[in-house]
């Protein structure tokens, strides 16, 4: 029996060709890329052709480029005011990016965008920045960010992250009190990377709009950075995104794109094609996929979940349609 959203697999050759066809029709919108990390630590101007990044603008607009979050992400030992002055630090990167290159847009606002112009949103990945003062969330969303995680990895004063591992709590006070800032701003909550309690804690709390950024399948990959059925499920029911990753340590198997596309098919037979999303994870991990080396190489994904026999409305639903469904569907305070 033939799972709504899936299409009869095709060709390599002819999945390519499709591939192409699609990124020429429909924007692009990856949820997560760490490159103002990688630019800030190996003093690389961000935005024109950068060979040292796996994304860079140009590369970005030739395969449909329509926004990239871009996380503001400070390593777990940075804590603090230190925290706080390397968030700025990575918002100064893309700044001087838009005034030195140009090219893309930073978007205050998704109906703001500019056909064939790529845009950028920044993020959290783990509210450090905030150095345990949820009131500088405000003077954050002035600079553009627009998502939230809580947390990282690890411990902090909102949350813990996943790989706390002796007995992680759920939401902190700070934390509840941060939440009640974000939907203040209507900004988009990201669970990716907080431990179980905190998960459903703050899909329980916070009233506006919630996604995973980056993360696979559980029930593919057996690693605890995924999401397992009931996660996917909760996410759906909310009218979110999940952000496959092309991390091989999160594809499992052979960690290449066949298997990658298992992961889409089972977020869409768990979620519906509704959840479905791309969080690449480009600049923040250390491998990629065979055949996958920078952002151009984009179309590659895409054509293997049409080889694999997802339909052309599930994919491009997947490669940005439900992205743009999410950040439309409210927006942000001016």
């Amino acid at each position: 029996m033939q799972v709504p959203g899936q299409a009869t697999s095709v060709s390599a050759t002819a999945a390519l060709d499709r591939a192409r066809a699609l990124h020429a029709a429909c924007p692009v919108v990856d949820g997560h890329a760490d490159t103002l990390d990688r630019s800030l630590d190996g003093h690389l101007a961000f935005g024109g052709s950068q060979p040292g990044l796996h994304f860079d603008v140009p590369r970005f607009a030739a395969i449909g480029g329509a926004l990239q979050f871009l996380s503001l992400w400070v390593p777990g030992d940075v804590t603090g005011d230190r925290a706080l002055h390397r968030a700025m630090r990575l918002v100064g990167v893309l700044r001087e990016g838009l005034r030195r290159q140009g090219g893309f847009s930073i978007l205050d606002r998704i109906k703001d965008r500019i056909p064939g112009v790529p845009g950028v949103m920044l993020s959290f990945e783990g509210a450090d920045p905030l150095a345990d003062d949820p009131k500088l969330l405000e003077a954050f969303h002035a600079l553009g960010v627009r998502m939230v995680s809580l947390t990282w990895n690890g411990r902090n004063g909102f949350a813990d992250g996943l790989l706390v591992s002796d007995r992680p709590s759920g939401l902190t006070r700070l934390g509840r009190d941060l939440l009640r800032r974000m939907a203040d701003l209507d900004m988009v909550l990201d669970l990716a990377h907080i431990a179980e309690p905190g998960f459903w804690d703050a899909l329980d709390a916070y009233p506006g709009r919630v996604v995973v950024s980056h993360a696979n399948a559980r029930a593919v990959c057996d690693h605890p950075r995924n999401m397992d059925d009931d996660q996917i499920r909760a996410i759906a029911e909310r009218g979110g995104v999940i952000g496959t990753v092309l991390y091989p340590r999160f594809i499992g198997g052979e960690g290449d794109l066949a298997t990658l596309a298992l992961h889409v098919q089972h977020l869409q037979g768990v979620g519906g094609h509704g959840v479905l999303g791309l969080g690449a994870d480009l600049d923040g991990i250390s491998a990629l996929p065979a055949g996958f080396e920078v952002v151009q190489d984009l179309p590659r994904v895409t054509a293997a979940l049409l080889e694999a026999g997802l339909d052309e409305t599930a994919v491009a639903a997947w490669l940005g349609g439900n992205w743009l469904r999410v950040l439309s569907g409210a927006e942000e305070v001016a």
